[in-house]
């Protein structure tokens, strides 16, 4: 293994419809009180700290322990399947994501995988239901670490365990659609980062990669559009 790549998941690979009718409901089972995701920015925050900041802008008071996050990570499981099964929450890959991830995946040394502020349990779902799962190892998730720039060396770890493979921090790329999403600790700093600018095609990603990667040519994936990364370095 020669490079690893660390996808976020929403609004990277996937978006989700209605995801917030589970996560309320979870939020309503496991703490006995109504909260509303809509009410703050979760984006490329972790799901802890998004019931966190749910909580303190409507000035409740809570005292977060273990336990609790294992509750909710179960409700929320249970509330995110019951609903993609009804069809009320709705999760899709963004296009080209598939084409994207299917190329990487067949390209020789290079491994996938994912960082994001989702419970491993929740992602899973995503992940399955959008047809993503099978191109994916293993990654970091919220039930790893609640703070977003721990999870990038937790992922690489866990790669290298499953590979048998070390890898260096600059043969790993971050990618993700918010500044949060590539946040990474000090020991994590010289790994690279890409931010998409636009989500509508992934064609300019796709040979991107292939340029960065050294991958073969041919990769498939068709439409007009040009997906830009910025670096932030």
């Amino acid at each position: 293994m020669e490079r690893l790549i660390l996808f976020d998941i929403d609004g990277t690979l996937t978006r989700t419809e209605n995801g917030y009718v589970p996560f309320n409901e979870a939020i309503l089972q496991t703490f006995g009180c109504t909260g509303d995701i809509r009410t703050v920015v979760p984006d490329g925050n972790t799901d802890p700290l998004i019931v966190q900041d749910i909580f303190a802008k409507a000035n409740f008071v809570f005292e977060f322990q273990d336990r609790i996050w294992e509750q909710f990570t179960i409700n929320l499981r249970e509330r995110y399947h019951h609903h993609v099964m009804q069809g009320t929450t709705k999760v899709r890959a963004l296009p080209g994501t598939d084409a994207l991830l299917r190329a990487l995946a067949a390209t020789e040394n290079i491994c996938s995988s994912v960082v994001t502020g989702n419970f491993e349990a929740t992602a899973e779902i995503k992940l399955e239901t959008a047809g993503l799962a099978p191109y994916l190892r293993r990654g970091a998730y919220a039930s790893d670490s609640h703070v977003r720039a721990d999870l990038p060396a937790i992922a690489k770890a866990r790669c290298e365990r499953i590979t048998g493979s070390m890898l260096l921090a600059g043969q790993c790329i971050i990618i993700g659609d918010t500044p949060n999403d590539l946040r990474r600790a000090p020991e994590s700093h010289e790994m690279h980062s890409r931010r998409y600018r636009t989500l509508s095609d992934r064609r300019a990603e796709v040979l991107r990669a292939r340029r960065l990667f050294g991958g073969p040519g041919g990769y498939g994936c068709s439409g007009g559009g040009t997906g830009e990364y910025l670096a932030k370095q």
